[in-house]
């Protein structure tokens, strides 16, 4: 029997570059090499997109687009063609794809724009599709899609980059409306570096320029304290939903950002029985609320007087050796190299073969 070829994209002009180096690396070390041939696709931070033959510890270390062999490549648009045009002296050469696993975090990748690239080809993919993966990472669509169907998120409110002349007029409105702590972050960034949290609104304006430079929208919300809870979810229609786990940081209120440097975490999560069974239920219901496939990692905070709050939806959950979504997945039985296993054969088999 030949092997499944699949093509794994990596890199990408994005905040999240380097996320994306680590969890390809860490996938295309644990694939069952005796199933699959992997074909590696790397996208550098210019946004070229070059056939990469290397090893992982150049991509680990970013030196995989200095490989002397590394050459120019398109996904073929034309489903009748479904794979990879490779460009080499003015010739091209077609390879045959069977399936495509993107690993591309943060902006140009998670946000659905390669779920829209890959779904005109023809080929089989792992993730969700372009409209969940752009709701999902949209904070606000997110928050308004919940909300409309009673599901709790945070207090929250928007603003966007052209309304920065009425940032005094608007953060009173904010102030007035939340609650200190504030948080303030860009509404499509997923890394949790750009999360800045606002104690005064003199913070709170600096904070709000800080999230417009980098997105043309920005989520305002309350800062909730409490338990932070991550359920990992994979499948279609028949899904597997893990126990929650716990993400334990060190906080520092003089520095926001510093309480992601060091984390712990907990599988299973030490809650309470009926709980748990909640947050699975409620993963579950969101998950298919919000149209994800293939997985998703979904995030929550547990507060004190018991309230279930979700925190944010992660359509691309890192996928590295001691990743929660990875570590989740193990607690359920699914090893990180039979994980990758079932998410590739679950998107061929899932896969309704239409083009547009």
């Amino acid at each position: 029997m030949s092997k499944v070829r699949v093509a794994i994209i990596f890199g990408g002009v994005s905040n999240e570059y380097e996320t994306s180096l680590l969890c390809a690396s860490s996938v295309i070390d644990n694939i069952c090499c005796d199933d699959y041939e992997v074909v590696s696709i790397g996208i550098t931070r210019k946004g070229r997109w070059l056939y990469y033959p290397g090893n992982t510890d150049d991509i680990r270390n970013d030196t995989w687009s200095e490989n002397e062999d590394c050459i120019p490549v398109v996904i073929s648009p034309d489903p009748n063609r479904k794979g990879l045009i490779k460009i080499e002296n003015g010739e091209a050469s077609f390879t045959r794809l069977d399936v495509i696993f993107p690993l591309l975090y943060g902006k140009n990748g998670e946000d659905g724009t390669i779920s829209g690239i890959l779904r005109v080809t023809g080929i089989p993919y792992v993730g969700s599709d372009l409209m969940a993966s752009a709701a999902c990472m949209d904070k606000t669509y997110t928050r308004m899609v919940l909300g409309y169907n009673n599901i709790r998120t945070s207090n929250w409110r928007m603003m966007f980059r052209n309304q920065l002349n009425n940032i005094d007029e608007l953060c009173e409105e904010f102030c007035a409306e939340l609650a200190y702590p504030i948080i303030v972050k860009p509404a499509n960034f997923g890394s949790s570096q750009t999360v800045n949290k606002a104690s005064d609104f003199e913070t709170l304006k600096d904070a709000v320029k800080l999230a417009l430079a980098q997105d043309d929208k920005v989520v305002v919300e309350e800062f909730v304290e409490g338990k932070e809870l991550q359920v990992a979810v994979m499948g279609y229609e028949r899904l597997v939903v893990t126990d929650p786990g716990e993400v334990i940081t060190e906080h520092d209120d003089f520095d926001f950002n510093s309480m992601f440097s060091k984390v712990n975490n907990v599988i299973p999560a030490k809650i309470e029985n009926g709980v748990a069974v909640t947050l699975r239920q409620m993963a579950r219901n969101v998950y298919e609320l919000m149209g994800c496939t293939g997985m998703a990692r979904i995030d929550f905070y547990c507060t004190d007087d018991g309230s279930i709050i979700i925190s944010q939806i992660n359509t691309v959950p890192e996928l590295s050796s001691d990743s929660m979504y990875v570590k989740l997945m193990e607690h359920s039985g699914y090893g990180f190299s039979n994980l990758i296993d079932t998410l590739i054969n679950e998107a061929i088999d899932n896969y309704d073969g239409k083009s547009v």
